[in-house]
């Protein structure tokens, strides 16, 4: 389902035409749902993974840089020159601030190969010890999908849940749309609809795809059976 049919979707559901759910309107609805969508599910498709270096004595690391919406960090592993590499553990803001105080006093330097990173602000992560070199880091994040040609940030006439999900999407567009005719039957049917399709959505996203068969067995619904001697 592309941008135009879910916007002729909307209107042939609600019965309602352009002239009070115009494009702007209902653009607004979908950013809403692919927002909850986003933040609702880890889905493989939001996954990136970029190399970028630190700079020597530079504890801060901008992360603004990758295309499409930096979201948040899954992990840092630095490379070295042999081409080895090693996990860099998260930790909070604070533990790095302590770990600093505590080093400062017998190394005025304090620096050498990060082994912990956190969270400094939105787009900066800060690491401890202070890089003694400029090691290139291999970050594991996730980003803001494609959205779906509405004219904010990186668009198109169809993106990944319009393609693979478009149930997820329609349902949860509509139950926006009814809210905003003020329609509450029809929303909460709507709401209940999108929920129900963004589950199996999540089953399949976070569950299915993340199994190995010849590890955790191939999946199987239990059966009810007869006990064969007659008992309940």
């Amino acid at each position: 389902m592309n941008y135009s049919e879910l916007l002729d979707n909307v209107r042939n559901y609600t019965e309602v035409t352009s002239d009070v759910l115009s494009n702007s309107v209902i653009n607004v609805f979908i950013t809403n749902i692919e927002n909850k969508i986003d933040r609702a599910i880890d889905g493989d498709y939001q996954r990136r993974y970029a190399t970028s270096t630190f700079e020597a004595n530079n504890a801060f690391l901008d992360v603004s840089g990758p295309e499409g919406g930096f979201r948040f960090v899954r992990g840092l592993q630095l490379v070295k020159s042999d081409d080895t590499r090693v996990w860099v553990e998260q930790v909070d803001t604070t533990f790095i601030d302590e770990y600093a105080v505590e080093r400062s006093t017998t190394d005025t330097n304090f620096t050498g190969e990060p082994k912990y990173w956190a969270n400094w602000d939105a787009t900066t992560l800060i690491v401890a010890p202070t890089p003694n070199t400029a090691y290139t880091v291999e970050m594991w994040y996730n980003e803001t999908p494609e959205r779906l040609g509405n004219g904010s940030g990186t668009t198109s006439t169809s993106t990944f849940i319009s393609s693979n999900a478009p149930e997820v999407l329609l349902y949860g567009t509509l139950s926006e749309a009814y809210s905003y005719l003020k329609n509450l039957q029809d929303m909460q049917l709507y709401e209940a609809k999108f929920t129900s399709a963004l589950k199996l959505f999540a089953d399949e996203q976070m569950g299915r795809k993340r199994r190995d068969e010849y590890v955790d067995g191939v999946l199987r619904i239990p059966l009810a059976s007869m006990d064969p001697k007659g008992g309940s």
